[in-house]
């Protein structure tokens, strides 16, 4: 299958997935130079122009992915190119694509143009659902006609564009006609089983959003035969929820072109979680499988970024003499000497409760691994449970925002002691967007989730400075109080609550 996906817009190529294999991998690095990839080089750059005099993609944004068609190559075998992303599209060439094997690596990668252009990079690629009906340009959608029902799924966006694959899938695998997804104030995912299809159906979805959006503003419902009147029943909600998306019926185009009006950002450590799960579980957790977990994992990839960024900030630790700090041991002296000097510095971390990214993330990879073998269960407070699906129902949006990072959130939420409750939740933001006490951070949230006025956002926790922060970027604030929290001081001037049922 070929795909047009539009991140402003973009399009993208892809066909069945193939396993991994050393044959695959090697005959694929003989054909990236050949004719078809050249060609599908020129076609690509040829369409980002084209789209970018439509106004489908600006601001560097979007993305055209195309397989190179070989008749001599199996369709699964055939290579990739993809577009760079972060680069002006009106003014790509042949030679800024990257060439990636049919199971998504990169084989080649576009060389860095010299300042001011930004470094070339590789696009990292439940829901609503938007109904139309009756409208002759529904033809032009691959297993429609004029007379069908047009359902387009609606997801949330994220803030990294590989978090949004699992809603993808999910979408793709509840709505199997589709062959568009919207994402929430991101833009537009379009394929088809070829270029000239996928392009012909971007199209025709352009003319027909834009109708459904003239249509509402004339107070017309899309959805209907007759584009009757619309009424007042719409359905909202998050992404991770397919079964609410499928049984409440139509889609109000009001949920489509505005950001929505209330949602709530929750802190983990002391507003969901006990502040002792923690410190008591966690932390031991990750701190007593720590060398075990590096020493059976060292020469993996992944372990060796959790390395690179720790020995980073060690290094920045040394110079600006953080106690505890110590150097980290030379590759050359042996692996067991680098992890026992990697050991020292995250005690020391520890002792003093540092909330680092990089010492977070090493966390949650432990952790993940606990989860994983049933060793380690997420512990939320009663009223937990019942408030997000209090909150789900009167379709109030709920995001993460904790020291924690994202995929120790999601473990964290998605194995509880009452089941899978990310569900109910629709994104996760750590400190990669900022630190927690910093204004700019929930201003960055803001302008995530799509919320154009901070005060629509509550955020609940228990951290004071966290409290002012927040306050100061604009949003509500609410204080959690539960057992094992800090005392907050005299006058602190927030509305505190003991249980999040008493929203």
């Amino acid at each position: 299958m070929e795909s047009l996906s539009m991140s402003s817009v973009g399009m993208a190529t892809s066909g069945p997935e193939v396993p991994n294999g050393l044959a695959m991998e090697e005959s694929s690095k003989g054909y990236v130079e050949t004719i078809a990839v050249n060609k599908t080089k020129v076609l690509v750059s040829e369409l980002c122009r084209h789209f970018y005099t439509l106004g489908w993609i600006s601001g560097t944004g979007g993305s055209i992915t195309i397989r190179a068609h070989d008749d001599f190559i199996p369709k699964p075998c055939q290579l990739i190119v993809m577009s760079a992303s972060g680069v002006q599209k009106e003014r790509m060439v042949p030679e800024d694509m990257y060439v990636l094997s049919s199971d998504g690596y990169s084989l080649l990668a576009p060389p860095p143009k010299p300042y001011p252009h930004n470094p070339p990079k590789c696009t990292d690629c439940a829901p609503l659902f938007l109904k139309i009906t009756h409208m002759e340009m529904i033809k032009g959608i691959q297993g429609h006609g004029y007379h069908d029902e047009l359902v387009v799924p609606i997801i949330e966006n994220a803030a990294h564009e590989r978090e949004l694959t699992e809603s993808l899938a999910e979408a793709i695998t509840a709505y199997p006609k589709t062959t568009a997804v919207l994402v929430r104030n991101h833009g537009v995912y379009i394929w088809g089983d070829s270029w000239i299809t996928a392009k012909t159906q971007a199209e025709c979805y352009h003319y027909l959003f834009d109708a459904a959006v003239k249509l509402h503003q004339l107070g017309l419902d899309c959805s209907t035969p007759g584009h009757d009147p619309i009424s007042n029943n719409g359905i909202c909600g998050c992404g991770g929820n397919m079964s609410r998306a499928l049984k409440m019926g139509n889609l109000g185009l009001d949920y489509v072109i505005e950001p929505s009006r209330r949602c709530i950002l929750l802190d983990v450590e002391g507003t969901t979680t006990a502040k002792s799960f923690v410190t008591d579980i966690l932390v031991p957790y990750a701190n007593d499988n720590l060398v075990k977990h590096l020493s059976e994992s060292y020469d993996c990839e992944e372990t060796q970024v959790d390395i690179a960024l720790l020995s980073s900030q060690i290094q920045c630790d040394l110079e600006q003499g953080v106690v505890g700090a110590v150097p980290v041991t030379p590759n050359y002296m042996g692996k067991d000497m680098v992890i026992a000097s990697l050991a020292a510095n995250v005690e020391a971390m520890n002792k003093t409760n540092r909330k680092v990214p990089s010492l977070k993330q090493l966390q949650g990879h432990i952790w993940r691994e606990g989860f994983q073998s049933n060793e380690l269960v997420g512990v939320v407070f009663d009223d937990v449970p019942e408030a997000l699906e209090r909150w789900h129902s009167s379709c109030i949006k709920v995001y993460v925002y904790s020291s924690s990072s994202r995929e120790a959130q999601q473990i964290l939420f998605g194995n509880s002691n009452y089941g899978n409750l990310r569900k109910y939740l629709c994104g996760f933001f750590d400190t990669t967007v900022g630190s927690k006490s910093e204004a700019q951070s929930y201003v960055e949230i803001c302008q995530t989730v799509g919320v154009d006025r901070p005060l629509d956002m509550l955020f609940i926790t228990d951290a004071f400075q966290e409290a002012v922060a927040a306050r100061a970027a604009g949003l509500e604030v609410i204080i959690s109080i539960r057992p094992g929290n800090e005392r907050l001081p005299e006058n602190h001037g927030f509305r505190t609550i003991e249980s999040l049922l008493e929203l």
